[in-house]
């Protein structure tokens, strides 16, 4: 298999293939961490439609960025950014990574996603950044602390379907994850 990929910003036209990784993910990556009836409901269409949105919000304003890894012309992993959501962590870590998914992690994708992410953070203008994970999802959390970011909150977050215990990592220079 080619392991080689190339990373860019996101195009409207790949709204569908991140909703695909992204819901593939959550199916082989969430099970049993996250409650079935939160991964049941995930459909590519739903979440196409949901990633459109961001695309262009973030087009339009300038404050987010989406970066897809790119294996001979699929996407096998992508990355999205913006400012902090969270008030409890906009103070120490402005900027935010939403989100990071990879389709065969352990390829070096994850990490220059992250370190792509946080030059796109940094051209907004945040120097530090932190984003939340599943407290039970131990490989991510490895992951994270591999490349520097310590744990900096907790929260429980409620859903109907079920609560999710979740831990915040990190970086208060994003520089450090640039470097990698």
């Amino acid at each position: 298999m080619n392991d080689t990929f190339s990373l860019r910003q996101a195009r409207p036209d790949d709204a569908t293939s991140i909703a695909e990784v992204q819901v593939a993910v959550w199916n082989s990556a969430y099970r049993g961490l996250v409650p079935d009836a939160l991964i049941d409901q995930l459909r590519v269409p739903d979440r196409a439609v949901m990633w459109t949105k961001i695309l262009e919000s973030y087009a339009a304003s300038g404050r987010g960025a989406v970066i897809v890894a790119d294996r001979a012309g699929e996407i096998v992993g992508f990355a999205s950014c913006g400012d902090q959501r969270d008030p409890d962590l906009v103070a120490d870590y402005p900027g935010e990574i939403s989100a990071i998914y990879v389709a065969q992690p352990r390829r070096g994708i994850g990490a220059a996603l992250m370190a792509e992410a946080a030059r796109a953070l940094i051209a907004m203008g945040h120097e530090a950044a932190a984003l939340w994970v599943l407290s039970d999802n131990m490989n991510a959390r490895h992951f994270y602390e591999h490349l520097g970011g310590p744990p900096v909150r907790e929260r429980i977050d409620e859903a109907e379907e079920g609560s999710l215990n979740e831990v915040a990592y990190g970086w208060a220079t994003l520089t450090s994850l640039t470097a990698r």
